[in-house]
């Protein structure tokens, strides 16, 4: 059992997290970020208002079921989405649901996201699109949705937003930010051209970069003034020299 410096560590990086994406764009007043707790069948999930004005100590504590064990809450009306994804994929740490403007105009579009360039070049295996457009707030509709997700890493619901799977919550965020960036310019390249996958496309996400993004996620806590300098600095973990992955 994961004891309480855990759990409350585990609370601050989600707050860490949700700060980045909020600065980055991909979350606003909606939209919410969760993440496993290890060696349990319950999650952490920000509460039913902007995630970005959430403390530690207004994070929830949620079981598989959907029900909140801890928390003032409310949780967010969309929860199932995370409690589908958890019961279905062990290999999930971590989930973000969000409205980011650039992947809900992706979603309209038939042909999905092309590997083209290296944002979405992680994202090889594909992302579904999912057809409904609905709020997914039913055990019935997220059974669908995961079903549609299946293996892959995030899934496009059409005209409504998206979501991002990953080994952790660093690693979720990052790939949510590069799954937008890679919209954004997939959209704008299709205004004058044709995107082709990139010759190497196959090779996919590298798992370790996001289960350590030593580089990316540091940048990001620096650049939005998450933590300060010495505390980012204190706790990289870099790889060592001539190790590359």
């Amino acid at each position: 059992m994961t004891d309480k410096i855990d759990i409350e560590a585990l609370k601050q990086r989600l707050v860490e997290g949700i700060q980045v994406v909020s600065g980055e764009g991909i979350l606003s007043g909606s939209g919410h970020l969760s993440v496993r707790v290890p060696g349990t069948e319950t999650f952490l999930i920000n509460p039913r208002f902007a995630g970005v004005l959430a403390d530690a100590g207004d994070i929830c504590t949620v079981d598989f079921s959907g029900k909140r064990i801890g928390g003032a809450g409310p949780i967010p009306s969309e929860s199932v989405i995370h409690t589908a994804i958890y019961r279905q994929r062990p290999d999930v740490s971590s989930v973000l649901h969000c409205h980011a403007r650039y992947s809900v105009l992706m979603g309209l579009q038939e042909g999905g996201l092309i590997p083209f360039n290296r944002e979405a070049r992680i994202f090889a295996d594909g992302v579904p699109i999912f057809p409904d457009s609905h709020g997914i707030n039913s055990e019935a509709l997220a059974a669908r949705m995961v079903e549609a997700l299946g293996p892959h890493h995030a899934i496009f619901l059409r005209g409504h937003g998206c979501v991002v799977t990953g080994p952790g919550i660093e690693g979720t965020c990052i790939s949510a930010i590069q799954l937008e960036r890679a919209c954004e310019d997939q959209l704008f390249l299709m205004s004058f051209s044709t995107p082709k996958p990139l010759p190497d496309a196959g090779r996919g996400r590298v798992k370790e970069r996001l289960e350590n993004p030593y580089r990316a996620w540091p940048f990001l806590l620096y650049k939005h003034k998450v933590k300060s300098k010495a505390e980012i600095r204190a706790a990289i973990r870099t790889l060592d020299e001539g190790e590359h992955y």
